[in-house]
């Protein structure tokens, strides 16, 4: 008998308590083989929308606390493989959850989460959209691949402009809720 999606939701947040509970590298690794065994089809493709957004930021974080750990002459790689160790898990069985759990059904008992979820699922879409409109600007003005500066240049007016958007229309978006008295129940 498959799970609901509201148990799924509830096993995935327990999961999540969990796994930043655990403190043994090994423990972590039988984790992470256990969660690609259970998570069924599509593993490789699961492990890749798992891994590729903290990839980068993983990179940075491990450069950065090996460069501590050698000016300290402080042993840093047991830290360094728990905290890495601990993302993939985590981004892992988050990726799961987005690919299995329905959230609207997973939230239908609670209409004040439904409704920050609708809040949610809007300033994603308009943060893509608004990624997606940089993306084709700078492609229609340029007829050469841009540098890499120039990349770190768009990133960061994307960024930038992408703050700026979503403070104003969270603020816009909580005043039209609560006008409506959707808030102060």
């Amino acid at each position: 008998m498959p799970l609901s999606h509201p148990v799924r939701f509830a096993l995935y947040l327990t999961a999540v308590i969990a796994v930043t509970l655990i403190h043994d590298p090994r423990v972590l690794l039988l984790v992470l083989a256990g969660l690609l065994l259970l998570s069924g089809s599509g593993r490789p493709a699961l492990l890749l929308r798992a891994g590729r957004p903290v990839l980068w930021i993983l990179l940075l974080l491990s450069s950065g606390i090996l460069f501590m750990g050698w000016l300290t002459g402080q042993p840093v790689l047991g830290a360094l493989l728990l905290i890495n160790l601990r993302v993939v898990v985590l981004a892992l069985l988050t990726a799961w959850m987005v690919r299995d759990v329905d959230l609207d059904l997973a939230l239908a008992r609670w209409p004040r989460a439904r409704r920050w979820l609708v809040i949610v699922r809007g300033q994603v879409q308009l943060f893509r959209r608004l990624a997606q409109d940089y993306r084709c600007a700078q492609k229609s003005r340029t007829v050469v691949a841009p540098t890499l500066h120039q990349r770190y240049l768009g990133s960061a007016a994307i960024g930038l402009a992408a703050l700026d958007k979503g403070v104003h229309n969270a603020e816009m978006v909580t005043q039209a809720m609560r006008s409506r008295g959707a808030l102060h129940d």
